[in-house]
């Protein structure tokens, strides 16, 4: 942060004045009440920082110079067509997941997501009778509720036959029902992808989901053309790169 009551005793002054004096090179985080240089503030979870910035604006006027700043260094939105909406993505709501299964395949399921262990549960007895989930969207021995739960926690099926050799049993991959199973897993992938961007209010819901989730982050940008380096031979001006290297190191204490 900026000790601005360190700066204010360096220049015999008062720190309302280096506050005015610094301008938009400094901000007040209102998260912390704690001053933050503008490089600083303008980067990393900016979403967020706009978020708390909004509120605190609300109370007090004197952050609306942070919203504005904020705004202005947003990352650009992705479109749904640079987002990937697999199953199982933590930003998709299971809402979601049962209202494709029952516009696509035509059956009642219930699902329990565990975020803290990213575990989804899915019950899905329907599916298991009907022909929408053992040979539509699935197959006799592996119905379609069993691959949406493989799907949701990104397992790949196999199949396996109990062979009995005397009084041993032991179990052998069956490759073909195993192929089988894999394929309707593959489809039922596709067609989840597509369904998602297919209603304009549930993209817009979406998007903006995983934009703020996952596009929420702004590299900081260290700015150097501020310093002053006294005792710094006169013969030779630093380049812009050469200042923001050297404040980078001052800031961050690294390269």
């Amino acid at each position: 942060g900026v000790d601005l009551d360190h700066i204010a005793e360096l220049l015999h002054s008062d720190t309302d004045t280096v506050v005015a004096e610094l301008g938009s090179a400094i901000f007040r985080d209102p998260a912390n009440g704690s001053w933050q240089t503008a490089d600083a503030y303008l980067s990393g979870a900016v979403r967020d920082k706009l978020k708390t910035a909004e509120a605190a604006a609300s109370l007090d006027p004197g952050y609306q110079r942070n919203v504005a700043a904020l705004r202005e260094v947003q990352p650009a939105d992705l479109s749904p067509s640079d987002i990937t909406a697999r199953l199982g993505a933590p930003w998709i709501p299971a809402t979601d997941v049962v209202a494709f299964v029952k516009e696509s395949m035509g059956a009642e399921i219930k699902i329990h997501h565990m975020p803290e262990l990213a575990s989804w549960t899915v019950e899905a007895r329907q599916l298991g009778w009907i022909a929408a989930g053992t040979s539509e969207w699935g197959t006799e021995r592996r119905h379609a509720g069993e691959l949406l739960a493989d799907a949701l926690n990104s397992r790949v099926p196999h199949i396996f036959d109990t062979i009995r050799d005397g009084q041993i049993e032991r179990r052998v991959l069956n490759v073909v029902d195993t192929e089988a199973a894999k394929e309707k897993l593959q489809k039922i992938k596709t067609a989840f992808q597509n369904w998602v961007w297919s209603d304009p209010d549930r993209t817009d819901r979406l998007a903006r989901a995983y934009n703020d989730r996952f596009n929420n982050i702004v590299p900081r940008r260290f700015n150097g053309d501020h310093l002053r380096l006294p005792g710094a031979s006169g013969a030779f001006s630093l380049y812009g790169h050469q200042k923001r290297g050297i404040w980078r190191i001052v800031s961050a204490g690294s390269t």
